[in-house]
């Protein structure tokens, strides 16, 4: 047994415990913690402005002696035209966000390293190679970045550092907050490109003046690099950055003039992007400040001699109006269209978006088996790198050109990767799109798999499997991680189902609208059809019926194990919401989830709060609870997970809760996700006789 199995091997010690005396097929499972846990995950995959090459960040697991937190992430290169891959950095770090210069010579990204109390920094490298070197100081947190278009500096956000003065009063133990109060703005700097460029502070950064003391979150430049387009809250809070975040054109010299707003608050707005000309920028936002997801492609009309309006075009145009999918991400391309990622339902698409003819949009991929979720173009539009996933497969790097006419054909994707080749040995439930109809006649979609031995047995157990959100969807790629364990239970002789029900996200503003006011009523009786049509299919075992899920998914837990325990024989509850008034006080989202989740604000609908509540149900509970909570998170605090466990004592209900120390909202160690997969499984192989 080599070092990194012996490692593993102890941490599934204590989970293993749990399992019944009897059963020794632990050992034996191909899907255990290590396979779940440790693929290779990739993300932020970035095609050269020149087309040859694409770059992208891979993850590596901590070795055994190193201090407990996320797994690392190097880049990677790889060819265009196809070939060996070639690791460009190798630091005991998460080297992220990867982002080419114009020229296509240098790669920026974000990365923390120096030691696990180092700050996030802009760092930039050769493609020819050779160490990076840091853009920003040791104090400065960056976030987002961007580079200038011509190359000479990159712009970024990064939270006040602390003053020297906050610091000493705080060794001194007057280290009381007053909230509201003691926050610090997200600052808008530029840095030049060149890390030995002089400049106004000790790290070549100054703030860009007309942003003011707003907090600032996405940016772009202008074509001319006189100005940056940018979303901007008054305050840094998260829910400020959910909710109440304006687009604005911000001068970028000292000169420039004062700030310009582009659109005041309309709800959610993320991503913006400068159109090639100058003249638009477009964001992706929510129709209305109760829409729940910035799923909608809109058109602002670009500042012009310091003011908007001079082009004659309305000032905010939806471009994607009522159609059923939602858009991920936006990139203009030099022909002045838009390419959009977009979900509809369990699928994904490329298409491009003529601003001139919207009602028109052109698909570039045709539906496969592969589910993209990024894409990344060259400077010309012609080629483009993409992120894809199918059933069988973690994401991969594809990439694909289109033809010089610019139209569709020629654009097939190849894949340029693989990056988990040992995986396609294990063996697999078949996954597949589950449609059924809800009791008032809506369709709802799932994501199912079916056990690695059906057909072969009488009866089946089944786990439902919801999702977070509610604005999210499961679609029908890769879905397994620590939390999401379907092929590991599908191995172990389990059904298990993926619903989209009302709410989600990939079915246009209606659908994800349709929970507004009746949060767990219609939305989970979706989910108790679906067992229903799942068991008039199949031989499913409706008294081995388990569920799971984390945050919005763990609120469906706990309703499951409460409200509706006659129909669950056990459940998995990760930071779920349980008591819908105490958690407006306690959350980081009190206006997110009430603007766009409830359509309502708890202090004036307590009793309609209440009813929603698992709490409410607590004399219901039978449901043998597993109960999974980051001791850190701020989005669903702990006191949430706490009334659950301690209701459930009370009830006498058979219930485990662990609290992981550092945690936020999700496990990001190892060690956690390790221990975390190992209980949930044990739990389920217990309670549903597996």
């Amino acid at each position: 047994m080599n070092a990194a199995r012996a490692v593993a091997a102890a941490l599934l010690t204590p989970a293993l415990a749990l399992l019944p005396a009897h059963d020794t097929r632990a050992a034996e499972w191909r899907w255990n913690a290590s396979r779940v846990v440790d693929y290779a995950r990739v993300n932020a995959a970035q095609i050269s402005p020149d087309g040859r090459w694409v770059v992208y960040s891979l993850t590596r697991p901590r070795a055994a002696g190193d201090k407990p937190g996320a797994a690392y992430a190097n880049l990677w290169v790889v060819p265009f035209e196809g070939g060996p891959a070639r690791q460009i950095t190798s630091a005991n770090a998460e080297d992220k966000a990867p982002a080419w210069s114009p020229d296509a010579t240098r790669i920026a990204f974000l990365s923390a390293r120096g030691g696990e109390d180092a700050k996030t920094r802009v760092w930039v490298m050769a493609l020819a190679g050779g160490e990076p070197r840091a853009l920003t100081g040791e104090k400065l947190d960056a976030q987002a970045f961007a580079w200038s278009p011509d190359g000479r500096r990159i712009a970024f956000t990064a939270g006040d550092p602390k003053p020297e003065a906050r610091e000493k009063e705080e060794k001194a133990g007057r280290d009381w907050t007053v909230a509201d109060i003691d926050l610090r703005p997200r600052r808008l700097m530029i840095a030049p490109s060149d890390p030995d460029a002089s400049g106004p502070s000790a790290d070549g950064a100054r703030p860009v003046a007309s942003a003011g003391e707003r907090s600032i979150w996405e940016i772009d430049w202008s074509p001319d690099g006189r100005f940056i387009a940018a979303t901007s809250s008054d305050t840094p809070r998260t829910d400020d950055s959910y909710m109440f975040k304006k687009v604005l054109a911000l001068p970028v010299e000292l000169n420039g003039g004062p700030a310009v707003e582009l659109s005041g608050i309309i709800g959610k707005v993320d991503q913006v992007a400068w159109s090639p000309d100058g003249r638009a920028i477009a964001c992706r936002a929510g129709v209305d400040a109760s829409d729940p997801y910035s799923g909608s492609i809109f058109l602002l009309d670009a500042p012009r001699g310091g003011r908007p309006g001079s082009s004659g075009m309305p000032a905010r145009v939806n471009l994607t109006a009522d159609r059923p999918e939602s858009v991920n991400h936006i990139d203009w391309l030099p022909d002045g269209t838009l390419s959009a990622v977009a979900v509809r339902g369990t699928r994904t698409n490329l298409m491009i978006v003529d601003p001139a003819d919207p009602s028109r949009p052109r698909a570039l991929v045709d539906v496969g088996p592969e589910v993209f979720t990024t894409a990344s173009w060259s400077a010309d539009g012609r080629r483009v790198a993409l992120m894809a996933s199918t059933p069988q497969m973690p994401a991969e790097i594809y990439a694909g050109e289109r033809s010089a006419r610019g139209d569709r054909r020629g654009l097939e994707p190849r894949r340029l990767t693989s990056l988990n080749p040992d995986l396609a040995s294990l063996p697999r439930g078949r996954q597949e799109v589950f449609r059924y109809k809800a009791k008032d006649g809506l369709e709802i979609e799932s994501v199912l798999i079916r056990p690695a031995s059906y057909p072969g047995r009488a009866s089946y157990p089944l786990v439902v499997i919801a999702h977070g959100g509610p604005e999210s969807q499961y679609l029908d790629g890769w879905n397994l991680s620590y939390s999401t364990p379907g092929q590991a239970l599908a191995e172990r002789g389990c059904f298990v189902i993926h619903p989209n029900y009302r709410g989600s996200t990939g079915r246009g503003v209606a659908f994800a609208k349709a929970d507004h006011e009746d949060l767990g009523g219609r939305e989970f009786e979706d989910v108790l059809d679906g067992i229903d049509a799942l068991a008039a299919q199949y031989p499913i075992d409706r008294m081995r019926v388990g569920i799971l899920g984390g945050s919005y998914g763990g609120y469906f837990t706990a309703l499951g194990v409460t409200r509706h325990s006659n129909r669950f024989a056990a459940g998995v509850e990760m930071f779920g919401i349980t008591n819908w008034f105490s958690f407006l006080g306690q959350t980081d989202i009190p206006a997110e989830n009430s603007n766009v989740h409830w359509a309502l604000w708890c202090y004036e609908h307590s009793e309609a709060c209440w009813k929603a509540s698992p709490m409410a149900y607590i004399g219901n509970a039978a449901t043998p609870t597993l109960i999974l909570q980051g001791e850190k998170d701020e989005r669903v605090p702990r006191p949430q997970s706490d009334e659950l466990y301690a209701a459930l004592k009370w009830k006498g209900v058979p219930a485990q809760y662990l609290v992981f120390p550092r945690e936020k909202h999700g496990f990001r160690e190892r060690a956690h996700q390790i221990e975390a997969f190992e209980r949930l499984m044990a739990w389920m192989e217990k309670y549903l006789k597996l």
